[in-house]
């Protein structure tokens, strides 16, 4: 579908940069589907008329948006949204959208400013930082009993890092996707690293391969970063 205009609202006296605002508008109308894959964005002239800025500006955010993998920019076909694969890569990616819509609502319903709410929101991260930093996430695969049992349980009492171990086999497809996506690392057997790979590279995740005790100083040695 072509679309001559977008529902994009911009507030020049926000905190946040105009083209942040933008940007994040249209991660905002794919990530709810207003903008589906394959659908024509307008062009850079139309949406800077609609939103009276510069065309540089849309010209800028269309190309961020291109790096990040959810548009295409092709001569002669205009800016589209990405393919099917890439926009559901991007869902499961960020799967907060629901998240975000919920706690805005009930904000409202308290009667609570929404601007301050969000402000807040800013002001305490950038002052608590560092109490919220989480553990990192490792998650070991078909290690409880195979190739990683002599070094796991050490792993376990020299890290502080928060360790899952599962295996693949007593697991559905499903478990296995939403495992991974929630671990920093993954590690697993040499022989599963291929298989596991494929899911890790559509979570954009790091695989660690281990197959002998040679492996286990360099795996030490990154589970204490």
């Amino acid at each position: 579908m072509e679309h001559s205009g977008i529902p994009i609202n911009i507030d020049p006296l926000s905190p946040l940069p105009i083209h942040v605002q933008i940007k994040e508008q249209i991660k905002w109308l794919i990530g709810k589907d207003l903008l589906k894959p394959g659908d024509t964005l307008p062009s850079t002239n139309m949406l800077a008329n609609q939103l009276s800025i510069n065309r540089n500006t849309i010209q800028g955010i269309y190309s961020q948006l291109k790096e990040e993998g959810l548009l295409l920019i092709q001569k002669g076909r205009g800016t589209q949204v990405a393919s099917e694969e890439e926009v559901t890569r991007f869902k499961k990616q960020n799967p907060y959208f629901s998240f975000v819509e919920q706690t805005i609502k009930d904000a409202y319903e308290l009667g609570f400013h929404i601007e301050n709410v969000l402000l807040s929101g800013y002001a305490y991260m950038q002052l608590f930082r560092q109490p919220l930093n989480r553990k990192r996430r490792y998650l070991f695969i078909e290690c409880k009993e195979s190739s990683c049992t002599f070094y796991l349980d050490e792993i376990k009492r020299m890290t502080s890092a928060e360790i899952e171990s599962i295996d693949v086999s007593e697991l559905p497809e499903n478990i296995l996707i939403k495992a991974i996506h929630n671990a920093d690392v993954i590690v697993t057997r040499s022989d599963l690293a291929e298989k596991v790979k494929k899911f890790a590279d559509e979570a954009q995740k790091t695989v660690i391969s281990v197959g002998s005790t040679n492996d286990v100083s360099l795996l030490l040695n990154m589970i204490r970063g």
